[in-house]
Formats: C-alpha cells, sequence, structure tokens
C-alpha cells in the first residue's frame, strides 16, 4: 500500500516534527529518572528514527528488527521489542490505505489460540500467579505480530526487504563477535547478547539455502556472507546450536537436491556447492582449533564429579547442571502432571520442587528457565498445554509445508521453502532451549510465521487471479 506522500501532506507533516519536537524533553526526563544510562543512549539516539517510522512503515519494521538484536527487558520475560508491536500497528495504521477483514485471517490464528487456551488451566497451579500472568501477555502480543505481518508484507519486495535486513545485522554483529573472540578468547556474541546464538542460526540457514540456488557474483558474497556467519558461530561456543545448524543444513541440502526442478538449479552443482560448504565450515573449524586448542571451544571440558565438589558446587560440565535443572522440573511435574505447575513460572517457584543442595540449587537452578522447550510446556502447563504444543507444532508444520508446495512453480517457492527451513530451526531448537515462548526467541518465531502467512496470501492471489504457473 502507497505511503504517506510528504509532497501532499505538508500540514501533517508539519505537526509531526512539532510532536517530534515536544516529545523530546518529556522522554528525555522520564528516560533520566529510570532508565539506565544505556538504554537512555538507545532510544534517545533511535527516537528521531522511531517517530519517522509513524509516517514510513519500512522504517517501522527497520526499528522493530533491530530492536531483536538488543538485550534489553523491561519487565519479567518481556522483551522491549513486545513492547514495539502496537507501535508497528500505528504505524501500519498511518501509512497504509486500508484493508478487508479477510485480509486478517492467516492460516495459523486458530490453531495459536487453541494452544494458548491449553496453557491457561495450569495458572490455576501457579505459584507465581502474578508473574505468570503477566508473562502470558506475550501470546496475545505473538498473535497479533503474526496478523500484522501477514497484512503489511504482502509484496515480495517487502519480504525482501525484511530478509535482508536481518541478514545483514546478523552478519554485522558477526564481525563484532568474532573481533571478540579473537581478542577476549572468551565465549563472543557480539551487541546482541546470548540470543544471538539461535538468530545466527536462523540466518545460517536463509544464507546457505540462498547460496545454493544463487547464480554468478550473488554466489560468490553469499559464500562469503555464510563463512563469515559460521565463523561466528564457532566463536559463541555453543555446541548444542552448531548441532541445530548442521543437522538443519544437511535435511535442507537434501531437501534442495529433491526440489532442484522448482528452484532452477542442477543437482550436480548442488551436490558440489554443499560438499564445498561443508568441507569449508570443516576446514575452518578444524584450522581454529589446531590454532586455539580444544579447550578454547569448551571441547575438553571434562569433570570428574565427585561428593566434595558436588557440596561446594564447584560443578562446569553444562549437562550435569542442565540435569539439575531437569530434575527439579520433573519433581514439579510429578505433583501437578495434568496442568501442570503454572505456566511461566518455574523460574519464580523451582524453590517449592528443589531436592538438591541449597548450594546448588542457588548456583544452578535458582531463577533459570528449564532450558527444553518441550520439557518446559510439559512440566509448567501439564498434560493438557504438552498437548496443545503438540497440536500447534503439528498443524503448523503441516500447514507451511503445504504453502511451500503450492508455491511450486511461482516466484514465492523460493521464499516459501526457506520459511520452512527457519521454521524447522526453530522445533529442532525447542530440544536445547525453551527460549522460542518469551524475550525476543517469541517475537522470531512469530515473525517466521507472519512471513509464512504473507506468502500465502500471494500465492492465494495468484490462484484467483489465474496467472499461469511458471514450469
Amino acid at each position: 500500500m502507497p505511503l504517506l506522500n510528504f509532497t501532499r501532506e505538508k500540514n501533517t507533516n508539519i505537526a509531526f516534527l512539532l510532536l517530534v519536537i515536544l516529545l523530546i524533553v518529556p522522554v528525555t526526563y522520564f528516560l533520566d529518572m529510570f532508565g539506565n544510562k544505556a538504554t537512555v543512549q538507545a532510544v534517545l539516539i533511535g527516537l528521531p528514527v522511531i517517530l519517522i517510522g509513524l509516517v514510513n512503515f519500512k522504517v517501522a519494521i527497520f526499528v522493530f528488527i533491530t530492536s531483536l538484536f538488543f538485550d534489553i527487558f523491561p519487565l519479567l520475560l518481556i522483551h522491549i521489542g513486545i513492547l514495539l508491536i502496537p507501535y508497528l500497528v500505528l504505524a501500519f495504521m498511518l501509512t497504509s490505505i486500508g484493508f478487508k477483514f479477510q485480509d486478517l485471517k492467516t492460516p495459523f490464528t486458530f490453531v495459536i489460540i487453541i494452544f494458548v487456551l491449553s496453557l491457561l488451566p495450569s495458572l490455576l497451579n501457579s505459584r507465581a500467579l502474578t508473574n505468570s500472568m503477566l508473562n502470558m501477555l506475550i501470546w496475545p502480543s505473538f498473535l497479533l505480530l503474526v496478523i500484522l505481518l501477514a497484512v503489511s508484507l504482502r509484496e515480495m519486495k517487502k519480504i525482501n526487504f525484511v530478509t535482508a535486513l536481518y541478514v545483514g545485522i546478523v552478519t554485522l554483529n558477526s564481525f563484532y563477535c568474532i573481533y571478540q573472540g579473537i581478542t577476549t578468547g572468551r565465549r563472543s556474541f557480539g551487541f546482541a547478547g546470548v540470543m544471538f546464538v539461535d538468530i545466527l542460526g536462523i540466518s545460517i540457514v536463509i544464507t546457505f539455502i540462498l547460496f545454493m540456488v544463487a547464480k554468478g557474483e550473488k554466489k560468490i558474497w553469499l559464500g562469503t556472507i555464510f563463512l563469515i556467519q559460521i565463523l561466528a558461530s564457532i566463536f559463541t561456543k555453543t555446541r548444542n546450536v552448531w548441532i541445530n545448524i548442521l543437522l538443519v543444513l544437511l535435511l535442507s541440502l537434501i531437501h534442495i537436491i529433491i526440489k532442484s526442478e522448482y528452484l532452477q538449479i542442477n543437482k550436480k552443482k548442488i551436490i558440489r556447492y554443499g560438499l564445498i560448504s561443508i568441507g569449508s565450515v570443516a576446514l575452518v573449524g578444524s584450522l581454529l582449533i589446531s590454532y586455539f586448542g580444544a579447550g578454547f571451544f569448551r571441547l575438553e571440558n571434562k569433570q570428574e564429579l565427585t561428593q566434595e565438589s558436588l557440596e561446594v558446587g564447584d560443578v562446569s560440565n553444562s549437562l550435569v547442571t542442565r540435569y539439575f535443572i531437569w530434575t527439579t522440573g520433573y519433581n514439579g511435574f510429578l505433583q501437578n502432571p495434568v496442568t501442570g505447575i503454572g505456566i511461566y513460572s518455574f523460574g519464580y517457584s523451582s524453590q517449592f520442587y528443589n531436592t538438591l543442595p541449597e548450594v546448588l540449587f542457588k548456583k544452578f537452578v535458582a531463577g533459570l528457565t528449564l532450558h527444553h522447550g518441550y520439557f518446559a510446556i510439559l512440566v509448567e502447563a501439564g498434560i493438557v498445554g504438552f498437548t496443545g504444543l503438540m497440536f500447534f507444532l503439528v498443524i503448523i508444520f503441516r500447514r507451511s509445508r503445504k504453502i511451500y508446495t503450492e508455491a511450486q512453480g511461482t516466484e514465492y517457492f523460493l521464499p516459501s521453502f526457506i520459511a520452512f527451513w527457519v521454521l524447522i530451526y526453530i522445533y529442532i531448537s525447542l530440544f536445547f532451549s525453551d527460549a522460542w515462548y518469551w524475550g525476543r526467541g517469541i517475537l522470531i518465531f512469530a515473525f517466521v510465521l507472519g512471513v509464512i502467512s504473507a506468502l500465502n496470501h500471494l500465492i492465494l492471489d495468484v490462484k484467483k487471479e489465474g496467472k499461469p504457473i511458471e514450469q
């Protein structure tokens, strides 16, 4: 839809400029009173851009995606990006001519609502009810973002824009991450914080598939970006994400070979470039390990656990520390197996299910979430919520698969194919992390579903208009 015309809307723009000037003083005062210095500086620098976004939706999207790279949580598990969703809605309303009610439909609305309803009975058992209910506000925001993106991204150039923006910022942070890793010798995440490991993982999947189908100069650029991002992933020293990325790349490569006809690429070339990509990753990893040593990548971090080390909390094995969390969660599940201990409550009430020595509990369990997407729902929402989760994931998988299948022979096949594999990445990542239910993770999850929904609209439009399908 057309954006506001600055030439025709002079009076509106003058009023808007005055509003910007008037807002600077109260916003500065408020942030100086209640915000930390870094947040104040970030918001004040970004305020003009945020306000410009109200008359240019592309800028508003830029603000939202950029926010995903800042580790700012104003309240509990609610990331600042969730607070920007009403801003996105306002920007869209101000910059679009209009839309029909049927445009608000998405393939996922019903299943999202069913899943959220399956979580609600768990609140009856929550020992941190206020926190649980506040965190549940994440889900209406999730649904709103999916619907908004389904309506606002109904042009291929807009989908290309958000994809390029996301990959571009990830690549920029990858350079910084590599610099940190080399200069400090420690785990590095750039300016994006620990969630960067999965933000980066998704970008690697996108870049890999684009690299496989690209031709000429684009292939060289995408191949370079892919290697930079892989190198950054190595410096994050996050082994479960390496497994996740490797598995998705291998499976997607097989899928690309199967669908080579629709991607218009030669199977032999796919296999060749696939082997080159995998070989390059292995070579880079081997060179880094040989230079820095296996310990730099936490590959020789073995520890013999003794009664003494457990008593004083001297434990560094990540699998063992996860076991402490999962054991405590399992105790909670046994108390309320049907409806769970309360969604989003484990981090605030885990002490009620603890059987570990106090030193271990305080160091490795207190205040933490369950670190496993599937197990977290089983513990916090019980069998009822877990059934809802399975329904949610299965239906989303089937409908997303149907969308990219129906896109075969159209210009929308490649973006639908990529979005499907990003979704697979999230599904596999749920075995290692529950961060896809809160913070930046749930916003990225919603963004993926929103893009798939927008593509679904575009594919349906092609069918309605009776446009010929490319062969």
